[in-house]
């Protein structure tokens, strides 16, 4: 089984791609894999996996956040898994995680700590366990997420170094 990471950002006023370029590096894609494996060991049974990751301005980012979540404000990170109930036992040759939506500049609000790569490892971090089912809704879980999160932002940053 193979993970790919598809990436769509807005092009700059000279019709340069927006996107991180971090996240065209191919062993983001292994490191994702790697833990799609460990996480949801049911991705075996798939020829690939898909996950597309979306780079986009704070006004298109708050509109989902909106339209989605009843929440009228610009975010970070969004996540939209398609994995759940209904696709048990639903077979086809490519499992379709869902999608990553990333808010560069609200990273960089939200997050001042970190450096431009560790925040941005760490929302597609944060989003892809979304994808495969996390969630911080309880102190439990919350603890979980926070705790495999850093493992993987941990790994993206290596790979990146």
């Amino acid at each position: 089984m193979k993970l790919s990471v598809t990436i769509d950002a807005p092009d700059d006023s000279d019709g340069n791609s927006k996107a991180n370029p971090d996240f065209n590096d191919p062993r983001i894609s292994e490191v994702l894999e790697e833990y799609l494996r460990e996480i949801y060991p049911a991705s075996e049974k798939y020829d690939s996996a898909e996950v597309s990751l979306t780079f986009m301005p704070p006004e298109e980012i708050r509109a989902l956040n909106r339209d989605y979540r009843d929440v009228d404000e610009a975010t970070d990170v969004l996540s939209f898994p398609m994995i759940d109930d209904s696709t048990e036992g639903f077979y086809s040759p490519v499992l379709m995680l869902g999608d990553i939506v990333i808010c560069p500049e609200e990273v960089s609000r939200l997050h001042p700590e970190l450096s431009e790569r560790e925040a941005m490892c760490l929302m597609v971090a944060h989003s892809f366990l979304h994808l495969l089912g996390y969630d911080h809704d309880t102190e439990e879980r919350e603890s979980a997420m926070w705790s495999k999160q850093d493992e993987i932002s941990r790994r993206l940053l290596e790979v990146l170094d």
